[in-house]
């Protein structure tokens, strides 16, 4: 299957290349949520599909709910990570992912749409690991995919720390320069907003 509906591109020396190598060695660079042995990192390479994607094409659109199938590893070149507020405004580059990036790797896990653009900053080289191949990981290797599982739960998991932490940090500053406004004043004013839009 192919994330990106576009012609696959001329057999060039680059695309004919054999990238499992590489794919082994950006998954053993990972930091340590990713405990992969060299045989399993090779194992786990061969259930991804090598993606090329030109310079300045949208892979993944935000909130898009038919782009929900797969996690990408980032094998060459660099993505600009977008954010918008909402689809009629402008984005917000939230990080420029480099070669080892791991990119929608919710998107692996539930059916929610992506949180988040990626535009090909270069050139770009990505290994697709889709829902079906994870499904057959699962299947014909569970220990990989349980350790492949948790790497991504942990890795969720300090995201959402940090996440936390600005969000806290945000609080203390909007409270210093609204003297008047407390936590508790924030904290409501989020319970309303909530249930007007439930």
């Amino acid at each position: 299957m192919s994330l990106f509906r576009r012609p696959r591109p001329a057999l060039t020396s680059f695309a004919l290349r054999d990238w499992t190598p590489r794919i082994v060695e950006v998954l053993l660079r990972m930091p340590a949520w990713l405990r992969l042995s060299k045989s399993e990192a090779a194992l786990l390479a061969g259930y991804m599909e090598i993606q090329f994607v030109p310079s300045g094409l949208v892979f993944i659109r935000q909130d898009d709910p038919s782009q929900t199938d797969g996690m990408m590893l980032l094998l060459d070149g660099e993505v600009s990570v977008e954010k918008s507020a909402s689809q009629t405004s402008d984005s917000l580059v939230v990080s420029i992912a480099q070669p080892g990036a791991l990119l929608g790797e919710m998107g692996i896990l539930n059916d929610a749409p992506r949180s988040a653009s990626c535009v090909a900053y270069t050139d770009a080289v990505l290994a697709l690991l889709t829902r079906d191949a994870l499904e057959r990981l699962v299947t014909e290797f569970p220990q990989v995919a349980a350790k492949l599982a948790l790497g991504i739960a942990s890795r969720l998991a300090e995201r959402l720390r940090s996440t936390s932490s600005k969000l806290s940090t945000l609080s203390q500053v909007t409270a210093a320069m609204h003297p008047t406004l407390d936590a508790s004043t924030l904290a409501g004013g989020l319970k309303r907003s909530k249930a007007r839009k439930g």
